[in-house]
């Protein structure tokens, strides 16, 4: 039997104020944990759309912050990807966002080697 795994995220309305965000990032060794926007002090991350695609097989987790070579809360993931098509679309519903952990960066981990396309939108605002 399967076992599922809860996602930690919490939807919220997008506060009013604050900067808009659209990232368009490739990575051609997409094997291991990095940053795909910079933490701010004092400052959330809210994620609104998110877009990845890769040229091979993985599965790739976004969400808070790295501790030890992994994401520290995962907001999305493990996605598998399938090799050479392998693609994951999401967005929140209007006016709504995912919020990232407060002075955290939004990172990414994937499990395999190849390129890796992401695509992030959203908006950064003080906590």
């Amino acid at each position: 039997m399967a076992v599922f795994t809860a996602n930690t995220y919490n939807m919220r309305t997008l506060p009013s104020a604050g900067k808009d965000f659209h990232l368009s990032l490739q990575n051609e060794a997409a094997s291991g944990c990095e940053d795909i926007l910079a933490a701010e002090t004092g400052y959330s991350h809210y994620i609104t759309k998110l877009k990845i695609r890769a040229d091979a097989a993985m599965d790739v987790s976004i969400g808070s912050g790295e501790t030890t070579g992994a994401v520290t809360t995962v907001h999305f993931g493990p996605i598998p990807l399938a090799a050479a098509s392998g693609s994951f679309d999401w967005e929140a519903p209007r006016g709504m966002g995912i919020k990232c952990t407060v002075s955290l960066a939004i990172t990414g981990l994937s499990s395999g080697d190849g390129t890796m396309w992401v695509e992030v939108h959203g908006r950064t605002c003080k906590d």
